[in-house]
């Protein structure tokens, strides 16, 4: 996980020098929405999501032609709720993530930019939490990372956002993210959970520092 950070920082820094413009913009994004999770279990009757919260810092610089490179770093919230039987599990996971994505920037008349943007990302868990409910009984556990333990630590996947940004300097954003690692444990797919992968859907607001 250090060793792709190091990396796609590298990267930052090497395309910077290639900017049309030396200023960089910094901002923070702040959003909400509903996650969900892609599971493969014969024994699961249904799923459904649950609310989640991000905070991100974000650096946006201009490459070529209305391109632009955003990179940014903060908290994520994933989860799902999973009823089998009698038995509903709740899971919440925080993450530290790191998204990289590319803009495209559309000049609005007056009142802004509009953009879309896809991308990538790499994230390490943080913490997490299982509820446990039956007819009868609530219970909770935290959640340990690990190859062994409930889920593995590391997420990588796709990014996918579009937004608007003011002139007042003001953002709307809305994000997609699709989950491409499967964070199955190796006890999970033991027990019959083949793959568990990560998905979000998110709205919410931010403003850049000019």
């Amino acid at each position: 996980m250090i060793k792709r950070a190091i990396i796609l920082l590298v990267f930052i820094g090497f395309t910077g020098r290639y900017a049309t413009a030396q200023k960089i913009t910094y901002g923070v994004k702040i959003s909400g929405g509903f996650s969900y999770q892609q599971i493969h279990n014969p024994e699961i009757l249904s799923a459904s999501s649950i609310k989640t919260f991000n905070i991100k810092g974000i650096a946006q610089m201009p490459v070529k032609d209305g391109y632009w490179l955003e990179a940014g770093l903060g908290i994520s919230g994933k989860g799902s709720v999973v009823f089998n039987d009698a038995l509903t599990t709740t899971t919440h996971l925080t993450y530290l993530e790191l998204p990289v994505n590319v803009l495209r920037k559309f000049t609005f008349t007056d009142l802004g930019v509009f953009y879309v943007g896809a991308g990538g990302y790499l994230a390490t868990g943080l913490s997490g939490k299982l509820n446990y409910e039956t007819p009868g009984s609530m219970s909770s556990d935290k959640i340990r990372f690990g190859k062994n333990d409930d889920a593995t630590k590391f997420d990588t996947g796709l990014n996918f956002s579009s937004g608007f940004e003011f002139r007042n300097r003001v953002t709307f954003n809305m994000a997609f993210t699709l989950g491409l690692n499967n964070i199955a444990s190796t006890t999970q797919q033991d027990t019959g959970t083949a793959v568990v992968r990560n998905r979000e859907f998110a709205i919410g607001l931010g403003y850049l520092f000019k």
